[in-house]
């Protein structure tokens, strides 16, 4: 018999064993050397313990394995692939809807670009803001005149544009990134 040297953490016949308990041959149907060396190294025999144990667990799960009726594989996967060509399908509809989201906003921003002198000229702003500039250059500016020399409506209207604004935006982002 020849004496083997093997290592502390791994033998070169441990491939060999692995082998033979995953083909199912360990230990009937194996070579007699083969028994012989697993019952001299330590290594090999931990392996032994450890692979029977894992083709122990795969041969039960084989064995128990639920697998479903074709007809219900067949129809999942349809529903799969329906699920899938709807969405493909209205990727050039969102796109669509982008743009037009797009022109909208751009038409809007003209329209207001067009109305918005009319709507500072009756609200008085011209006014406000003369009376504003004054008082910075003659260094008076207290907050109390800046705020007398605003009009109410001003004021209205830019508070309730700025609500309008933090109440709004984060719905219209929720709709944009929303994936339904």
């Amino acid at each position: 018999m020849e004496i083997e040297y093997v290592n502390a953490t791994e033998c070169r016949r441990e491939q060999d064993v692995l082998d033979a308990v995953a083909a199912g041959r360990w230990p009937d149907r194996c070579h007699e050397e083969l028994r012989a060396h697993v019952a001299g190294c330590a290594i090999c025999a931990d392996v032994v313990v450890v692979a029977q144990s894992f083709q122990d667990d795969h041969d039960v799960a084989w064995r128990t394995a639920q697998v479903p009726p074709s007809g219900r594989v067949w129809w999942r996967a349809e529903m799969r692939a329906r699920q899938e060509a709807a969405c493909k399908a209205t990727q050039p509809i969102t796109f669509v809807q982008g743009v037009a989201g797009a022109c909208a906003a751009g038409i809007a921003a003209a329209l207001i670009g067009i109305v918005w002198p009319a709507v500072w000229e009756s609200l008085g702003v011209p006014a406000a803001v003369k009376t504003v500039t004054g008082s910075l250059n003659t260094g008076l500016l207290e907050l109390v005149s800046v705020s007398a020399a605003l009009p109410s409506q001003v004021l209205l209207s830019l508070g309730i544009a700025l609500a309008a604004g933090i109440v709004l935006t984060p719905l219209a982002l929720y709709f944009v990134f929303s994936e339904k």
